[in-house]
């Protein structure tokens, strides 16, 4: 009898011991495996740049460049200065206001309807006002072109 409550004893030691063996096992997995995961899914936020100041354009409506069907544009474009330019350039851009819709209306009045009806036309529309008002421009360069409503009827 007393070897059956030694050989009982022990069973009960392994099975415990067995027991807490995977339970540890089983806390520092998910430990290691929840840190590990975390450490994946954390996202890098990277400053972003600083907008300029915007310069208002005004609305436009003009008639595309369509040879079979006439088609108008109406539109309305804001324009951002360079981050950190200086308050002179503002001024000029207030002063060449007329020269600088001049240019914005026969730009847009030399496109067809279908040039400017994709996503890639409207992108190309705007790198090229872009670059021809700047063209212009002495006491700064514009960054960006936005157009704020777009149509085509």
């Amino acid at each position: 009898m007393a070897d059956d409550k030694s050989t009982l004893r022990w069973i009960l030691i392994g099975v415990f011991t067995t027991l807490a063996i995977s339970l540890a096992s089983a806390v520092l997995t998910y430990a290691f495996l929840a840190n590990k995961a975390d450490t994946g899914t954390q996202k890098v936020i990277e400053p972003r740049p600083e907008l300029g100041q915007l310069e208002h354009m005004g609305d436009f409506l003009v008639n595309l460049a369509d040879v079979e069907e006439t088609h108008y544009l109406r539109t309305e474009i804001d324009l951002e200065q360079n981050y950190g330019s200086s308050p002179e350039f503002g001024n000029e851009i207030g002063n060449r206001k007329a020269q600088l819709r001049d240019i914005i209306i026969s730009t847009l009045s030399s496109k067809s309807s279908e040039d400017l009806r994709t996503p890639e036309g409207k992108e190309a529309l705007k790198e090229e006002l872009k670059e021809r008002i700047n063209s212009v421009l002495a006491k700064g360069q514009i960054a960006r072109v936005y157009f704020t409503e777009f149509a085509i009827q």
